[in-house]
């Protein structure tokens, strides 16, 4: 696999711990708020989220690295568990340069590409932080910054240089 697909899995991981984390401290109040548009509150969104990641991983990689998330309500902490312990593993499934290339099979029966389910994990995972944020943004909480430069800059991945003019 290529370098980029491994970063875009760091980043992933990277991005929706960095919301859940930011979400353990705002209050209920926010936790349980919701927006038009979005998935719903913020709470049952990052608990979607982290259910389809493992999901997602299951389906790729054949291993369920923890049993399924109950119906209920989870806290944030265990949330943040899981997606600690599923980023190192979509990596290592990242690097795998066969991978993408095999076939699964969906819970319902459609047969696709290893591949299509990785990029769609990194899509879904994307769309609902986006509905996180929004939902902050409506109860007038400045979320943090989850893009790819916000990512490299935390991470070590970038440096500022001066450049001769």
């Amino acid at each position: 696999m290529s370098v980029a697909l491994v970063e875009s899995f760091g980043h992933k991981t990277w991005a929706t711990l960095t919301l859940i984390e930011f979400c353990q401290r705002v209050g209920d109040e926010v936790l349980d708020s919701t927006t038009p548009g979005t998935y719903g509150s913020i709470r049952d969104t990052l608990q979607h989220l982290v259910r389809a990641e493992e999901g997602y991983f299951r389906r790729v990689s054949g291993r369920r690295l923890s049993e399924p998330l109950p119906d209920g309500p989870v806290e944030l902490d265990e949330l943040a568990s899981r997606i600690r312990r599923l980023g190192p593993q979509w990596e290592a499934v990242a690097r795998d340069a066969e991978l993408a290339e095999r076939d699964v099979t969906t819970d319902d029966g459609w047969r696709l590409k290893a591949g299509l389910v990785m990029a769609q994990a990194i899509h879904h995972a994307d769309d609902h932080r986006t509905h996180v944020m929004s939902v902050l943004s409506a109860c007038g909480v400045e979320g943090p910054d989850l893009d790819v430069w916000s990512y490299a800059d935390a991470t070590g991945r970038v440096e500022h240089v001066e450049v001769a003019q």
